[in-house]
């Protein structure tokens, strides 16, 4: 990790991941939006191959995806983090990788990516990098599912299931988003927002499915 907010990230996940995973082990359970949306993800993705989960922490999304019988695996900046997803989905291949130099991951390996949340703790100005591998590790005509907290805001957490941590979290426009996704080399196919479940910390959200070009295009 070249990045030292990469690090903070790491280390602050690292230390709340068994509560973490208690906690949101089975968040989908009340985000019937979110199942909706990775349901048609996966009908997207169809035959194209694996799904990944980029951010995976303790493996819910990449759990649910195979329930609808796609094959998943998932990738976690923190190594208890993916210690945490292995214990609970020992059937889930999960492995620790840093989305801004996924170097352990070859071009073109998977037919879709879920990314909930995963760009949250990345600055703004490495955004478009950490796509830009996503994008990548597609193969084409991939689909990615990506969600963020909307606004223009910066959260500083300090403490975090009563344990030190040092956490950034950034908020990002739609528009900004769709902007470095188009970047990236992305096509845009949806772009949807929602207001957030009683369960959930009280921010708007988006969801945008885009695609990788086809390789005829490219």
């Amino acid at each position: 990790m070249d990045n030292p907010f990469q690090k903070n990230t790491a280390d602050s996940y690292d230390k709340v991941a068994a509560d973490y995973a208690k906690k949101f082990q089975h968040e989908l359970d009340y985000k019937p939006f979110d199942r909706k949306m990775l349901e048609l993800l996966v009908k997207r993705v169809g035959g194209k191959g694996t799904i990944c989960d980029m951010g995976c922490g303790p493996g819910q999304i990449a759990a649910y995806v195979q329930s609808l019988g796609a094959a998943a695996c998932g990738i976690d900046l923190s190594p208890q983090m993916v210690a945490a997803a292995q214990q609970l989905y020992p059937t889930i291949p999960f492995q620790q990788g840093d989305m801004l130099d996924l170097k352990d991951v070859e071009d073109d390996a998977f037919g879709g990516i879920t990314a909930f949340y995963c760009v949250i703790h990345i600055p703004h100005e490495h955004v478009v990098t950490a796509l830009r591998e996503m994008y990548r590790i597609l193969r084409p005509a991939g689909s990615l599912l990506m969600t963020f907290h909307i606004g223009s805001e910066i959260r500083h957490i300090d403490t975090w299931f009563e344990k030190p941590v040092n956490l950034d979290g950034y908020f990002f426009e739609t528009q900004e988003m769709t902007g470095y996704l188009q970047a990236a080399g992305f096509v845009l196919d949806e772009v949807i927002e929602r207001s957030p479940y009683p369960e959930e910390v009280a921010t708007r959200r988006a969801y945008i499915f885009a695609r990788k070009l086809t390789s005829d295009l490219r």
